[in-house]
């Protein structure tokens, strides 16, 4: 131990380590080092640990949440490609119910229609017998390529009601009534020079042809005529609008 005495009178005793002392003491220092800095190592290993088994599990829960949407995304990707499937199919349905629907329609029209014609010649409405006019169709032919003439193609439909004992001959004409240079006129058809409309049958006739007019002939009306020739002669006529174009 080392006495040193100040100036003013006084006397300090500082003590004195041996170097086995210091040795022990630095010797001691550096252990409880070692100890601190393993403890602190080990307890950032322990917490990045559970840091990386934290991650882990975050990780694999965002990948079981992200496979389970795959797998929703695909039920529903197929459930929407089973409804178009449906959809088309009920669709494709129902463009053949309609196309049915319309031939049927169209089906029972045409059998109305036939029947009507029937019924006309076995049984009028009103039950009188004879010669008759049962439709008039008028429909453009074209040109014969010059700016001369129209053409228009017609089909009549003639028939014998209720008495069908004896065949029923005669001839057609027709008349039609149209302007042409801002003047009404009249164009009769056939002409004297053309073969005349002639029909015989026993119960109905489809009578065809062409009508030739003048292009600026523009019709209104046509006038149907149809006599019988024989014991019990008849004439009848009926007026038509002319179609529109």
């Amino acid at each position: 131990m080392l006495f040193k005495q100040k100036k003013t009178g006084e006397l300090i005793v500082k003590p004195r380590y041996s170097p086995r002392v210091k040795l022990f003491i630095a010797g001691l220092i550096v252990v409880v080092l070692l100890v601190t800095s393993g403890v602190i190592y080990n307890h950032g290993l322990s917490m990045a640990g559970f840091e990386s088994l934290t991650a882990l599990r975050q990780q694999q829960g965002l990948q079981e949440v992200v496979a389970q949407l795959k797998q929703d995304n695909q039920a529903l990707r197929d459930s929407l490609a089973r409804a178009e499937r449906s959809l088309q199919m009920d669709q494709t349905a129902y463009q053949d119910l309609d196309r049915s629907l319309k031939v049927s329609s169209q089906a029972i029209v045409r059998l109305r229609e036939e029947l009507n014609f029937y019924r006309n010649i076995i049984s009028p409405p009103n039950k009188k017998s004879g010669l008759r006019i049962q439709s008039l169709k008028l429909e453009a032919a074209g040109d014969d390529g010059t700016t001369a003439i129209s053409k228009y193609h017609y089909k009549m439909v003639l028939i014998q009601a209720l008495n069908h004992n004896r065949k029923i001959s005669g001839k057609a004409r027709f008349e039609i009534n149209g302007v042409q240079g801002g003047e009404n006129t009249t164009i009769r058809f056939p002409q004297a020079a053309d073969k005349p409309i002639s029909f015989s049958f026993k119960y109905f006739q489809d009578i065809e042809g062409q009508i030739e007019l003048p292009q600026n002939f523009e019709p209104r009306t046509i006038k149907v005529n149809v006599t019988s020739r024989g014991r019990n002669a008849q004439s009848i006529e009926q007026i038509y609008p002319w179609p529109k174009a």
